[in-house]
This record gives structure tokens, C-alpha cells and sequence, in this order.
């Protein structure tokens, strides 16, 4: 199964671009921006992470498709 994801969309919407984020959560710019792009699936350490950084249910991200 394939991890889909809307993060780029409500990352932009919390007004935080990738490289803020990626320090947030300890990860580089290219991390996040492989995630937006669906290059990578991030750990569920790391899913966590960017859902409590954005104040989002991790389901709201990250969905199986």
C-alpha cells in the first residue's frame, strides 16, 4: 500500500515553510519536501512529529491509498 499524503497544502496553511519545519522536527529541508512529493514515508516517529509540530491529526497528513 501506498502512504498518501496533503502535507505540502497544510503545511502552507500553518504559514511554515520546509526548512522551518524540518528543524522543528529534526529532519532536512530535502526530507520534507521528499515526503510532499511522495518520495519518501516517513517513520511513524517522524509522522508523529510532523503532526504534533502542526497541531494535526497524524490522519489528517498521512492516509493509505
Amino acid at each position: 500500500m501506498e502512504v498518501k499524503n496533503n502535507l505540502k497544502e497544510l503545511r502552507l496553511e500553518k504559514g511554515v515553510n520546509q526548512t522551518e519545519l524540518a528543524s522543528l522536527v529534526g529532519v532536512s529541508r530535502q526530507t520534507i519536501h521528499a515526503i510532499e512529493v511522495s518520495k519518501y514515508t516517513p517513520s511513524v516517529e517522524l509522522a508523529l512529529k510532523i503532526s504534533r509540530t502542526l497541531e494535526l491529526n497524524v490522519e489528517e497528513i498521512f492516509s493509505l491509498k
